[in-house]
């Protein structure tokens, strides 16, 4: 699996994950636990997943909708 897309922000990378799911790529949401079993609040990145077949059109399609800030399209 590929990173395809990364944030602090546990909505966005789940919109992220809804816009793929519509376009039919499975993903997966790496870390999205994290704060839940930490005792201290933790600034750890939500990692947006998929499959390796899967990742140049799931680029292509958060580029498309403005999701992708300038500094994550060298993932």
């Amino acid at each position: 699996m590929k990173t395809v897309y990364r944030t602090f922000m546990l909505h966005q990378v789940q919109i992220a994950q809804g816009l793929l799911e519509a376009h039919g790529i499975i993903s997966y949401v790496h870390n999205e636990y994290v704060n839940n079993v930490a005792v201290m609040p933790v600034a750890e990145n939500y990692l947006l997943k998929v499959g390796e077949r899967d990742f140049a059109r799931a680029l292509e399609i958060l580029q498309q909708s403005a999701l992708l800030e300038e500094d994550q399209q060298d993932l």
